[in-house]
């Protein structure tokens, strides 16, 4: 009954909210009162279905499946398109490669991980979806949904109780804050890093080394000193065939990541290491298989990313002190206090999320539970910070990847033992509050930025009318940001969502009086095709982040109106576009050709692909022949390993040549 009421009371409101209220706190400033108290009877309608003594599956799983859509579900419940605007550039890589049916790797990074944009657009035009805006605008319920799928077969291996099982399961929700799940290849990949952790810790997990015991004293017995119980358990018996089938799988939901995503095949190297070295792990070779695949497609396939600029791109290796720098204190504003109060929570909740799954390892091992795959999967992810800052965000997104690890010791910091008590009052106490405040923290910060991270229909609409109106060729999109450039981004809306290669963008710094339009006239008058944009959205943004007057817009919109030099060509309350009224001679730049995959040549280069090849096949072969229980003394088998190294020497000769010729 609670859970019905609390739904009711949680949505019926949200009809009435209108997001141009909002303050600089975001979302949250405009929820009614009747949401968010109807939000914590949903918290506590699920501590309490934990209390009783013993387990309501179907009624757990309903609950969790509605903290989803309460809180994941609550920015499209409440918002008219898919957010953030960097969705819609994603979009349009989608666009791009469907169209043309390669991707334009010179035109931007991201085409040398084309893999999730190549599936999404093979997926709708074989199920004839012409519109993808619903499942952009959805995408985050969809994402939560599934990493909670792919989190049950890590959670099934662990020897804990229910309790703590269901608890983990609702912390990955309701912890996940940082807004990877959007339409993106992070939050697609992140489901696939979930899915390989879970498949190796099912499918091969050492028997031998992980039988559990159960201590008969209690926490503080010293009987059975220096024997623990380990907090995993093998789960079914596949046989040799099964785990070869599965290998095989793996291994495409690895090379499936690492061809959509640059940073995930990282953390999933990084694990599959930790979970051998720890014994949790009979894949002994999967590493050093993983690693080659990993440099191979970085060598050869994602050459137009470093081609030239190899120097920069290592630079950040090993940096920590200027990566922890310009991802934590550098993201902080000075500009907004409202804004500057909600990335300073972000930091405090990282951090205690972090302290209670150390305290909630700590109260394991006073239990004596050895707890070797949780520790891997929360400390792994903090070796991605010696990778590089990744545009600033490598914090970030080290916090979405411990979360599997931090959240499952959370839930043991309440829930230690491996048996179920029959009532722990005071532990389920303390689980609700703790809770209550993950969840009102998720709707604080989660949606801190949604004045300029919504994305309004007139936004979507101006972009549309450049494409429709603007002549043949390139389009010189020339837009304002509130701080000396250049910033080496892009504007705060919807850029980029088709057409992407007839693009060109002008970044203008914002004058402090934006009735002195002059640079933007001279900025047109630069080359043909020039349009001015301006979107409630980079307004937005330039007023929190960089300090610009909250009237800058309005005043900036009125000033373009009145120029003598300029002519309307969209005017929206959410979107406004400005052309000259004596546009410059000539046509418009016609559009570079496209520019696909190249894997570029060096004196070595058809020797290191031929040495790749045997490589790869080599060490998958010779896994495939250690699940099949084969003898290391057999005659094939110890070819196989005499081959790996001077073809493994050869590949790494290689891979250094065209780094060096190639990169320079």
């Amino acid at each position: 009954m609670g859970l019905v009421l609390g739904l009711v009371l949680f949505w019926a409101p949200l009809t009435r909210v209108d997001l141009d209220d909002m303050t600089g706190y975001g979302l949250v400033s405009v929820l009614p009162v009747a949401t968010l108290v109807s939000a914590a009877v949903l918290v506590l309608t699920f501590f309490g279905t934990l209390a009783l003594s013993r387990p309501h599956r179907a009624l757990l799983c309903v609950q969790v499946v509605a903290l989803v859509f309460m809180l994941h579900g609550l920015g499209p419940a409440v918002e008219e398109l898919a957010r953030p605007p960097t969705a819609w550039q994603h979009l349009g890589f989608v666009e791009y490669i469907t169209r043309t049916g390669e991707p334009h790797v010179t035109l931007d990074a991201r085409y040398s991980w084309p893999a999730f944009f190549a599936a999404v657009g093979f997926v709708t035009r074989a199920a004839g979806v012409d519109d993808l805006a619903p499942i952009m605008h959805w995408s985050s319920v969809g994402l939560e949904l599934l990493y909670l799928v792919a989190f049950y077969l890590i959670l099934r291996v662990m020897w804990a109780n229910w309790r703590a099982k269901w608890f983990a399961a609702w912390l990955l929700v309701a912890a996940d804050w940082v807004g990877q799940d959007y339409f993106a290849p992070q939050g697609f990949a992140f489901a696939l890093y979930l899915v390989f952790l879970g498949v190796l810790l099912n499918w091969f997990m050492p028997a031998g080394e992980t039988e559990p015991w159960r201590p008969r004293r209690g926490p503080f017995s010293r009987g059975g000193v220096g024997l623990r119980t380990p907090g995993e358990r093998q789960v079914g018996h596949p046989g040799p065939g099964e785990r070869t089938v599965v290998f095989v799988v793996l291994l495409g939901v690895f090379a499936v990541t690492v061809a959509s995503h640059q940073l995930t095949p990282y953390l999933m190297l990084f694990a599959a290491t930790g979970l051998v070295l720890m014994r949790r792990c009979t894949l002994r070779g999967l590493p050093l298989l993983m690693g080659v695949v990993i440099a191979a497609w970085l060598s050869y396939m994602a050459k137009a990313y470093w081609e030239g600029q190899t120097e920069s791109l290592f630079s950040g290796i090993g940096n920590l002190a200027d990566t922890l720098g310009m991802s934590v204190g550098g993201r902080v504003t000075r500009e907004s206090p409202e804004l500057a109060t909600i990335q300073r929570t972000r930091i405090l909740i990282a951090v205690a999320v972090v302290s209670l799954a150390f305290c909630g390892l700590y109260r394991r091992r006073r239990w004596r539970f050895d707890d070797r795959v949780a520790m891997v999967l929360l400390f792994v992810p903090f070796l991605a910070i010696g990778l590089q800052n990744y545009g600033g965000e490598i914090t970030l997104r080290v916090y979405f990847f411990i979360l599997p690890g931090a959240c499952l010791l959370m839930a043991y910091l309440f829930f230690p033992t491996a048996f179920a008590i029959a009532r722990p009052v005071r532990a389920v106490t303390a689980a609700a509050v703790c809770g209550l405040l993950i969840a009102g923290s998720f709707l604080f910060v989660r949606f801190g930025n949604e004045n300029f991270e919504r994305v309004r229909a007139g936004e979507v609409e101006a972009f549309e009318t450049i494409l429709r109106t603007a002549p043949q060729g390139r389009v010189n999109l020339v837009w304002q940001v509130g701080r000396r450039g250049p910033v080496g981004a892009f504007p705060q809306a919807p850029w980029g969502l088709a057409a992407q290669e007839r693009w060109n963008y002008t970044e203008l710094q914002a004058p402090s009086r934006p009735e002195d339009v002059r640079p933007i006239v001279e900025a047109l008058r630069q080359r043909p095709g020039g349009v001015f944009l301006t979107t409630r959205g980079n307004e937005s943004y330039n007023h929190y982040t960089y300090g610009l007057s909250a009237d800058h817009g309005r005043r900036l919109v009125k000033a373009l109106s009145a120029s003598r030099d300029l002519r309307p060509v969209f005017r929206h309350k959410d979107a406004d576009v400005f052309a000259l009224r004596t546009p410059p001679p000539g046509a418009p730049p016609p559009v570079p050709p496209a520019t696909g995959f190249s894997v570029g040549k060096t004196t070595w280069t058809q020797v290191g692909v031929l040495a790749t090849l045997l490589l790869v096949i080599s060490l998958t072969a010779r896994e495939i022949a250690r699940l099949r229980g084969r003898p290391s003394r057999h005659p094939a088998l110890q070819g196989l390993g005499y081959s790996v190294w001077p073809l493994l020497a050869l590949y790494v000769i290689v891979v250094f040549e065209r780094f060096h010729i190639l990169g320079s």
